[in-house]
């Protein structure tokens, strides 16, 4: 699948709003619960629960988002779906699992497991065991 040429500025800051938050700062961790929306810069995370990690030490640094119940990734034209997401902050990688599907425009892929690699306009659809991968390409489709 062709893609737009997208880069995610990962040092931009996250802005996330929610029904409810649990902080843990002995253990590292924020719990968002209720219709969550996170977002850094062109890229939207929405899911039923996420919780974020950050790392100890003088500077907290988000490790990575844990997207919990029909999340959805919106970046530019490209909306990845799924029950689940990891979202590696470090990396600019999702991956996606539970249903994952990623549309952009009229194409689409779907697979057990698919990893998207948000700087790089790449993405990984791997079949496993519950199916095999399956796409549509439609040609001439603008990616853009």
């Amino acid at each position: 699948m062709a893609e737009p040429d997208m880069e995610h500025d990962a040092s931009q800051p996250i802005h996330v709003t929610s029904q409810r938050l649990e902080a843990n700062d002995a253990k590292g961790f924020f719990i968002f619960t209720g219709e969550v929306q996170a977002q850094q810069g062109d890229v939207t995370m929405y899911a039923h629960k996420m919780t974020i990690y950050y790392s100890d030490g003088e500077q907290r640094q988000v490790d990575r988002v844990v997207a919990e119940k029909d999340v959805r990734i919106v970046q530019l034209n490209r909306v990845a779906t799924g029950q689940n997401a990891v979202f590696w902050q470090k990396d600019g990688r999702v991956e996606l699992t539970g249903d994952p599907r990623v549309v952009q425009g009229e194409n689409v892929v779907e697979g057990e497991k698919i990893i998207v690699y948000l700087n790089e306009s790449r993405s990984i659809v791997e079949g496993g065991k519950q199916g095999r991968v399956k796409a549509v390409f439609v040609p001439g489709e603008s990616t853009e």
